[in-house]
């Protein structure tokens, strides 16, 4: 475990994921043969999930609602090592996502009911606020109310506190423009970017520094008055890409956490998210701070890229 006692509160969606991968090309309007399987899941939960795998305390804020998904996601994630006492209990149904997958591993199409997450207002969240100022880093994901995302962004900079923001989707971040003021770092892909205006508009907002994530290209770190740094993600065979994007950024916040300039954090994510997509899991259950540094070491030396076993 890392030194530092304090959490990394993450705060966001937690959802059921539904997801299937057909065995050849996906045709529309029929029955595709597929794989399927049901997993715990949501943009917040898994960062909550991969952290604590990897070492760092995570509490994690969010709701589920009063059914039998809600209570198998949320023992699966305090089994994993996150403490959930914070999670509300609301009259609804937990949220869900399907994902269909193409026999690439690639996203076919996607659909999120977030309904219950939808409900988290100012008003119904207004306890969280006041765990801000214990938290080592807050890591935000759109799926949250917009003016929620606000109430905690300013409970971030009142307390001297890092945030960082997933814009999740682009019709999730295109509520999130002109919020952004306090933002120390924004992982947008470039659908996400343009939906809050593009990087300067972003700057001007208040966002100190931008991750754009550009799938199996790696990524490009931009920062004010400062010269691009892209990193290349490690070329590795794909069975899923589902939980892809939510391993880079535990990465790279476990990175942080542990004290690691942004641009060798984002190094972390990558490998972590190299790890990820050649599993059938959301979320590695083998998966440890550990097994990204050697995978890291792995990559260095020119060594074979892909991973079954940890």
């Amino acid at each position: 475990m890392t030194e530092k006692t304090a959490p990394v509160l993450v705060v966001g969606g937690i959802n059921a994921d539904v997801l299937g991968r057909t065995l050849s090309a996906p045709v529309l309007h029929t029955s595709n043969p597929a794989h399927a399987s049901v997993t715990p899941g949501g943009v917040a939960r898994n960062i909550a999930e991969t952290l604590a795998r990897l070492g760092v305390a995570a509490r994690l804020l969010g709701a589920v609602g009063t059914d039998v998904l809600g209570t198998g996601v949320l023992d699966a994630t305090e089994r994993a090592g996150v403490d959930v006492s914070g999670v509300l209990h609301l009259r609804g149904q937990t949220g869900t996502y399907l994902a269909v997958l193409n026999d690439a591993g690639e996203l076919h199409i996607g659909l999120a009911a977030m309904e219950l997450t939808d409900t988290l207002t100012p008003e119904v969240a207004a306890g969280w606020a006041a765990e801000v100022a214990g938290a080592l880093l807050l890591i935000l994901d759109a799926n949250l109310p917009a003016q929620t995302v606000r109430m905690l962004l300013d409970a971030a900079q009142t307390a001297g506190v890092r945030t960082v923001l997933d814009p999740v989707s682009a019709p999730k971040a295109a509520r999130l423009r002109g919020l952004l003021d306090g933002v120390f770092l924004l992982t947008p892909d470039r659908a996400e970017l343009e939906a809050l205006g593009g990087l300067e508009e972003v700057y001007r907002q208040g966002v100190q520094q931008v991750l754009l994530t550009l799938g199996a290209q790696g990524s490009v770190l931009h920062r004010p008055g400062q010269t691009p740094i892209a990193t290349p993600a490690p070329a590795v065979s794909v069975r899923d890409v589902t939980g892809a994007g939510d391993a880079l950024v535990s990465g790279l916040c476990a990175g942080l956490v542990r004290g690691l300039p942004l641009p060798d954090a984002v190094q972390v994510g990558h490998a972590c998210a190299a790890l990820t997509v050649q599993s059938a899991h959301t979320v590695r259950n083998d998966l440890s701070w550990e097994a990204v540094t050697h995978f890291q070491t792995t990559v260095q030396h020119g060594q074979p890229q892909e991973t079954t076993t940890l």
